[in-house]
């Protein structure tokens, strides 16, 4: 009976440690975007470091957003993104406003997408490629969908 008892303590100590170890991963926080500050999702005009647009939230309408130093508005005119999330959001870019048109790339947290991986069909917000198309970002945990 010592023994079983034994067993149950033992199995609850190491069942009680693998939770705690498993808070502090889930706790880390996740890794930042390059050129993006902590908690924000950015947009470049051009490549990653260019002028750039940040969100910490969804926004449904870029149309009235514009890259910081410019005077260019961020809807149909973006090159390159970075997902600086601290709270595992996934950032999906759309076509039209207000979530419309289908989704055009997203981006992991941590990870970033650069004007050389998107494609461009050299008209834009036509929406048919990927560069200079978006017009609005939705924050989404975790998906299965393949992201950047």
């Amino acid at each position: 009976m010592r023994t079983g008892m034994l067993k149950r303590l033992g199995l609850a100590a190491g069942l009680a440690g693998v939770g705690v170890a498993g808070s502090l991963i889930a706790a880390a926080p996740a890794s930042a975007g390059p050129y993006c500050d902590p908690g924000n999702h950015c947009v470049f005009v051009a490549g990653l470091g260019s002028a750039r647009h940040s969100y910490f939230n969804s926004d449904s309408n870029f149309t009235d957003d514009y890259f910081t130093g410019t005077s260019v508005v961020v809807s149909d005119n973006v090159w390159s993104a970075s997902n600086s999330s601290t709270g595992g959001y996934e950032s999906h870019y759309y076509y039209d406003i207000n979530y419309g048109g289908g989704l055009v790339f997203c981006v992991n947290p941590g990870s970033s997408v650069n004007a050389s991986q998107l494609s461009d069909d050299g008209i834009n917000g036509n929406w048919v490629g990927q560069r200079d198309e978006v017009s609005s970002l939705r924050l989404r945990p975790a998906t299965s969908i393949r992201c950047f």
